[in-house]
């Protein structure tokens, strides 16, 4: 049996939007998105020094901890990004998704609602939304959500795989098999569908 917990999609991760607006900082992003968190947390420490203002130099290290899945400290630096580019709905989505791994939805819902006040548009604040939805229960209300998401930005596979597992736990399981595979059409090596869609694809016929 799978695990069945949707999947966060941190800015940079499943998203086009991750980017630091200064190139300088671009390798220490590519070395968070290659797994090189050693290097990537001294890069963004080093940077810290010398660009204590600098919104993306705190996200990039709220990026390494959320990786490491110490959330305490990325919510901290989530939140020293926040203070400084308040106006910028990804900052909040990030404080909403470290909220959410906390376990504190409420507060989740929350940020994302103001990433969404800023940026209407702002899809993965969205698919993020639905995902804490999904984890107190409340599937029939995620749908809409992740329909939401997909309406604006249907190229990514972790929003498609995230309405399959809704699916599934809804016992729509047909359905859940079709979105599996369109994760999997934009994205063949998704570890997270394929092995849904193996489980499913042993339980029940489908066409």
């Amino acid at each position: 049996m799978t695990s069945g917990r949707p999947e966060g999609n941190l800015n940079a991760m499943q998203w086009n939007d991750w980017s630091p607006d200064d190139p300088a900082l671009l390798p220490g992003y590519e070395a968070w998105r290659g797994g090189k968190l050693g290097e990537a947390e001294l890069f963004f420490q080093e940077h810290a020094r010398k660009q204590p203002d600098c919104a993306d130099v705190w996200r990039g290290l709220g990026n390494v901890a959320w990786s490491r899945q110490d959330f305490s400290t990325a919510l901290a630096h989530f939140s020293a990004a926040l203070r400084l580019a308040p106006w910028n709905p990804m900052h909040w989505g990030n404080i909403g998704l470290v909220r959410r791994d906390l376990g504190e939805p409420h507060a989740a819902i929350s940020a994302f609602r103001v990433a969404l006040g800023l940026d209407p548009e702002y899809a993965p604040a969205l698919n993020e939304w639905a995902n804490v939805l999904f984890d107190v229960g409340r599937y029939v209300e995620a749908l809409p959500l992740y329909d939401a998401s997909l309406a604006i930005d249907d190229n990514r596979a972790v929003v498609h795989h995230n309405k399959g597992v809704c699916l599934r736990y809804l016992g729509r399981l047909p359905e859940a098999v079709r979105y599996f595979r369109a994760a999997l059409m934009l994205d063949p090596g998704y570890r997270y569908s394929l092995e849904e869609l193996q489980y499913l694809e042993s339980e029940i016929d489908v066409k």
